[in-house]
C-alpha cells in the first residue's frame, strides 16, 4: 500500500504526463488528483489531506509561489519549472526541493526520496506516552554557537522546526540550536505534543485551542493537517475529562 499520497497542479499536458508515468514507476506514492490550475487545488485540500504536492509555478490566475503563499499549513512540495529564477524564493517557502524541465526518472526519484512519510499517530502516541526523557532530568544542555546553553524543560513555550535547526522558544529567550524535530520530540518526552512537523508545544503552556490552532503564551501554533485527528484525540483525553 502506498505510504504517501500526492497531487499535481501542472497547466501543461506533456508535463503532467510525465509525472504521470514516474508516479505510475513509484509504488510507495499515490496519485490522488491533477489539476490545471492551484485555484482548483485550493478548494481539494480544504477537503483532502495529501502528503505532498508537486507545482509548477507558471500557471494562469495564481502562480505556484502565490498559491504556496496561501496555504496555512501546506503539505511538503516540489517546484516543477523551466524557470531558475524563482528558485532562492521556492526554497525560503520551505519547498524540498526544485526540479527543471524537462528532468530525469532518477533526478525524480531523487526529489521524492526526501519526502517523509506522512506521520504514523500510533507512534507518535507511543512517544508522548513516555514516562520521561531518557536521561530522566528536567532539562537538557543545547549547543548555541559552540557553547553548551542549559535550558529547563519547564521553562519551554514550544519548539519550531526552521530546516536542520531548532528555535526553542522559552520564557526568557530564543535558543537556536541544530537538531532535527524528531530529535528533539525524543529528548523532551511526554509533557510535550507534536502538533504540525514544525511544531512541538509545552503541555503546560498552552492556553486554549481550538480545531485549527493551539494558543501558547499568546502566540496561535497552527496544527498540521496530517496531525489534527490524534491532537483532537489527544486534547480530548487530556483535557476535557477534567471539565464539570
Amino acid at each position: 500500500m502506498p505510504d504517501i499520497t500526492c497531487i499535481v497542479i501542472e497547466d501543461e499536458k506533456p508535463a503532467q504526463e510525465v509525472l504521470k508515468s514516474f508516479l505510475g514507476k513509484t509504488e510507495w506514492i499515490r496519485l490522488a488528483a491533477v489539476f490545471d490550475d492551484a485555484v482548483s487545488a485550493l478548494d481539494y485540500l480544504k477537503r483532502h489531506d495529501v502528503d505532498m504536492i508537486f507545482l509548477d509555478i507558471q500557471m494562469p490566475t495564481l502562480t505556484g509561489l502565490e498559491f504556496l503563499k496561501i496555504l496555512k499549513d501546506p503539505p511538503q512540495v516540489i517546484i516543477t519549472s523551466a524557470y531558475s529564477q524563482y528558485a532562492i524564493e521556492a526554497f525560503e517557502l520551505d519547498v524540498r526541493d526544485y526540479l527543471m524541465k524537462p528532468f530525469s526518472f532518477d533526478r525524480f526519484l531523487k526529489a521524492v526520496g526526501r519526502i517523509a512519510a506522512k506521520p504514523d499517530p500510533a507512534a507518535i502516541q507511543q512517544l508522548n506516552n513516555k514516562a520521561q526523557p531518557t536521561s530522566d532530568k528536567s532539562f537538557a544542555f543545547f549547543n548555541v554557537k559552540k557553547t553548551m546553553t542549559k535550558v529547563m524543560f519547564s521553562d519551554i513555550l514550544y519548539v519550531e522546526s526552521m530546516r536542520e535547526y531548532v528555535y526553542v522558544h522559552t520564557t526568557k529567550n530564543k535558543v537556536v540550536t541544530k537538531m532535527s524535530t524528531a530529535e528533539m520530540e525524543k529528548l523532551l518526552g511526554s509533557g510535550f505534543v507534536r502538533i504540525h512537523r514544525s511544531f512541538i508545544v509545552n503541555v503546560d503552556k498552552i492556553t486554549a485551542y481550538n480545531a485549527e490552532d493551539v494558543f501558547v503564551d499568546q502566540v496561535a501554533l497552527p496544527i498540521g493537517v496530517n496531525y489534527k485527528k490524534y491532537i483532537d484525540e489527544y486534547f480530548r483525553n487530556s483535557f476535557t475529562h477534567s471539565l464539570p
